[in-house]
């Protein structure tokens, strides 16, 4: 019996070592104190400051960290990174249905989103999207159904969303799928308005979601990358915008399992 029990602590403790490699081989070392810690870890980028830190590194790190709106907009720029680090045991009591191709049929169910609460930052709750569901193409306002039918890597597929502060938004969205890793990409398709005018341009804003499954534990990082116009105040209503919205999708995730 203790032969056995000296095994299973030995196991244990293997498996333990692993995840934490695993954790040290995804986030940058100076970041990881602070995750286990707080289980988050955001950087507002000064605007001058264009070079994303906090990607975990993985096959798509490249990419994501490649041509940036905020570096290569003649605008304002807006760049803000936010990653998570999620107990399994956090999402539902079934850790098993939380596994890299759930979270990928959830992104992909942009159906869901509608409805998603937020909390401006004078501390009042109100609804992000009113409305939100996939479209065939960009010109088009008719719901189809959610993509969740077809595999997630390679797809692209539109939505549209009724946002409270934007109004009418439409996005192209992107999905890589592969082992224990996903990535989805949403680029705006038309201009946005704010402060009273078209504040962004077409394909001047994006967010990025990556979701790693590291075992027992999640890694979602998320990134807002903003080229807005020249206009007063722009930059501050674009930070105070964006960092509650990151702030949404991540309390929306948290509730998807339960």
């Amino acid at each position: 019996m203790k032969k056995v029990l000296f095994v299973l602590s030995c196991l244990f403790m293997a498996f333990s070592v692993f995840a934490q490699n695993d954790l040290n081989s995804y986030v940058n070392s100076k970041y990881i104190g602070a995750l286990k810690t707080y289980g988050k870890v955001s950087v507002i980028h000064e605007k001058n400051d264009n070079v994303i830190t906090m990607v975990p590194e993985c096959e798509y790190s490249s990419a994501i960290k490649a041509d940036l709106i905020s570096a290569n907009g003649d605008g304002v720029p807006f760049l803000a990174e936010f990653i998570y680090l999620i107990p399994k045991k956090d999402l539902t009591d079934d850790i098993s249905k939380v596994n890299i191709d759930s979270i990928s049929v959830l992104f992909r169910s942009i159906s869901k989103m509608q409805g998603m609460k937020y909390i401006h930052n004078g501390g009042r709750s109100d609804v992000l999207y009113s409305k939100s569901y996939a479209i065939a193409n960009v010109e088009s306002f008719t719901p189809v159904a959610d993509p969740i039918a077809v595999p997630a890597d390679g797809l692209e597929v539109y939505a549209y969303q009724r946002d409270h502060t934007f109004g009418d938004t439409k996005y192209k969205l992107t999905y890589r799928q592969k082992n224990n890793i996903l990535w989805s990409n949403f680029l705006s398709q038309i201009p946005m308005g704010m402060l009273g005018v078209k504040a962004v341009m077409a394909e001047n804003m994006e967010t990025n979601v990556l979701c790693i499954d590291i075992g027992d534990s999640l890694l979602l990082y998320l990134n807002a990358d903003v080229n807005a116009k020249k206009i007063i105040g722009i930059r501050g209503q674009i930070e105070d915008s964006m960092t509650v919205r990151m702030d949404a999708i991540y309390k929306w995730f948290m509730q998807q399992f339960k």
